[in-house]
């Protein structure tokens, strides 16, 4: 590798730990400050845009792997890239609605898991970039995704499916508030279903791949 590259990708993954610590600081601050930040209207305008960034950067690593700039497969790492900006854009467009109790939930296992997941997982790129990989480190990449992944996944699909679990394919609730989005839910419910398709197929794939990376990284090397 050579100099400039190493050096962008130390700055690359460096920025991304940042954005993810300082999402996590304030999903924390939301939770258990949210009261106190009435005095605070700055970080109530400023925590909302910290999952857009932090996510958003990884659209990079789509263009990392396609480039060969690393070694991660380009199909596995486009398909969990895309289906996580799709997750967070249908969370800042369903947030708006009151109603959908679902989309809380989601939103907190989706914190959980992606921040620790991406805290984890850059900072061992950048102490791998630098020819140091501490035990603690491998074994937290290659063991916490074991429920971290699929907790991210059940919080993904709460954030999908909250309208359709809040007003159903009768575009009411049960207090008998309306369906509020553009697109019926008929055509949601299509939608969805399509989605669905593609997750039992590369989400199989992704997890078995770490599975596989774990074997190879932590069990045959002992």
């Amino acid at each position: 590798m050579k100099p400039a590259q190493k050096y962008y990708l130390l700055a690359y993954n460096a920025i991304a730990f940042l954005a993810w610590l300082a999402y996590g600081i304030g999903m924390l601050i939301l939770i258990f400050f949210q009261p106190a930040l009435v005095r605070h209207p700055v970080l109530l305008t400023i925590i909302p845009f910290l999952l857009p960034v932090a996510q958003g950067l990884a659209i990079l690593e789509i263009i990392h792997a396609a480039t060969r700039l690393v070694r991660s497969p380009i199909g596995s790492t486009a398909a969990q890239v895309a289906s996580r900006i799709l997750v967070v854009i249908l969370l800042y467009l369903f947030f708006s609605d009151p109603y959908l109790s679902w989309l809380n939930a989601g939103l907190l296992l989706v914190s959980i898991a992606w921040t620790i997941t991406e805290l984890i997982r850059y900072s061992y790129y950048f102490a791998g970039l630098l020819g140091s990989e501490p035990h603690i480190l491998l074994w937290m990449r290659y063991s916490f995704f074991i429920v971290l992944y699929p907790l991210g996944v059940t919080g993904e699909w709460l954030i999908i499916l909250s309208p359709l679990l809040t007003y159903g394919l009768s575009a009411r609730d049960v207090f008998g508030h309306l369906w509020p989005f553009a697109v019926s839910p008929v055509y949601y419910t299509i939608f969805v279903c399509a989605l669905a398709i593609a997750y039992i197929v590369y989400f199989p794939v992704l997890y078995r791949y770490m599975w596989q990376q774990r074997r190879k990284k932590i069990l045959d090397t002992k």
